[in-house]
């Protein structure tokens, strides 16, 4: 009989439900406002969000006051995922140069030593769209802290993305290093590269999840020909999600979900086999997970929209998945809308700006 302690269930460490982000406040992007007031704030509690996603950037700052930001958090009960984003540009030098790497490294030792022991502080997000290249070569992988491969196994054809998942868990690893060096004991997670959950896959673990607390993160706009309908306006485009490619819809017209997309049919169950993988890392390391951003455009059909938002909230309900929803003021996917092409449509003609629906689905399938 073994007297060994059991380890805790997966279910006993997830992160929470009902998150949202908050984009452009500390992380300034075109066409999104910047600052929220204590009005905003005031409506996530009272719409019992229980915590928001703030993007930053590579410096400590965050590009403004993180310290403020997380204040006025903590005064409405709210708590934050402070999760790192940068552009391609920003990103690109990463992979092959030791001096950009070792800049990014030293962020996120500033940002966490800043921000460890704040009451709102609940997790960090170590890079939002990790993207390095599976053309790296053996020597670049094991530079950024990934494991060399055997005799054997560096004679074989890698398969692809197994490259790139190797060279992301050597640097995600470095990274928790610098945050746990700086004394922060928070969540972090680890978004599997492209925040693409075919990518777990060739995602290696990165420490303990019980030890470190280690939890994985995706994101989740499959099929893009469906969720990114109507994001091409011509004069006044709107940008599709980083990392994805613009469907800009159906030549036929738009298209509903549950629906046929690129010759399949996708629905809850084509929706789940998606996430399969996702699901297998998590029970093979018993690792939480942790969806940072999902959405449909406001361009796609209606019923639709709302229908796979029900489907995929109900998968993270039965798999204990914490999850927080693309926007609050977005102009492509956003709770509130306040311009763009988006913002004519019925559901926002409200004084809050409001789409009533999508927090109704948002509550309810917390």
């Amino acid at each position: 009989m073994s007297l060994a302690t059991p380890r805790p269930a997966v279910t006993d460490r997830v992160l929470p439900t009902q998150g949202i982000t908050i984009d452009g406040w500390l992380r300034p992007r075109a066409g999104t406002p910047g600052d929220l007031d204590d009005d905003d704030m005031n409506r996530l509690a009272n719409w019992r969000f229980s915590h928001v996603r703030l993007p930053v950037g590579s410096g400590a700052d965050g590009g403004t006051s993180i310290d403020h930001a997380l204040d006025r958090l903590a005064r409405f009960g709210l708590r934050a995922v402070v999760s790192m984003e940068l552009s391609a540009t920003e990103q690109a030098p990463i992979w092959a140069d030791s001096v950009a790497r070792e800049a990014v490294r030293s962020a996120w030792h500033a940002l966490a030593s800043r921000v460890k022991d704040h009451p709102a502080c609940l997790a960090f997000e170590l890079l939002t769209d990790p993207d390095p290249p599976d053309t790296l070569s053996a020597d670049q992988v094991i530079a950024l802290g990934g494991p060399r491969l055997s005799a054997i196994g560096a004679r074989r054809t890698p398969l692809p993305g197994a490259t790139a998942g190797r060279a992301w868990s050597g640097l995600a690893s470095a990274l928790l290093g610098a945050i746990r060096e700086a004394g922060a004991r928070q969540i972090v997670i680890v978004n599997a590269p492209q925040g693409d959950p075919a990518t777990f896959a060739h995602l290696r673990p990165v420490g303990d999840p019980d030890r470190d607390g280690i939890s994985y993160g995706f994101r989740a706009f499959a099929p893009v020909a469906f969720t990114m309908q109507g994001l091409d306006h011509g004069d006044d485009p709107i940008d599709p999600v980083p990392g994805h490619a613009d469907a800009g819809g159906d030549a036929r017209g738009p298209v509903s979900y549950p629906g046929v997309f690129g010759g399949e049919r996708w629905d809850r169950s084509r929706m789940e086999a998606w996430l399969a993988p996702a699901l297998q890392f998590r029970e093979t390391y018993r690792a939480p997970l942790y969806c940072g951003s999902f959405g449909v455009s406001a361009g796609a059909p209606r019923n639709g929209q709302l229908t796979w938002l029900r489907s995929f909230l109900g998968l993270c309900r039965h798999n204990h998945i914490g999850w927080a929803y693309a926007g609050y003021r977005d102009a492509r996917f956003g709770l509130v809308c306040e311009s763009g092409p988006f913002a004519t449509l019925d559901r926002y003609r409200n004084g809050y700006r409001l789409d009533y629906d999508l927090l109704g689905v948002l509550q309810s399938e917390a």
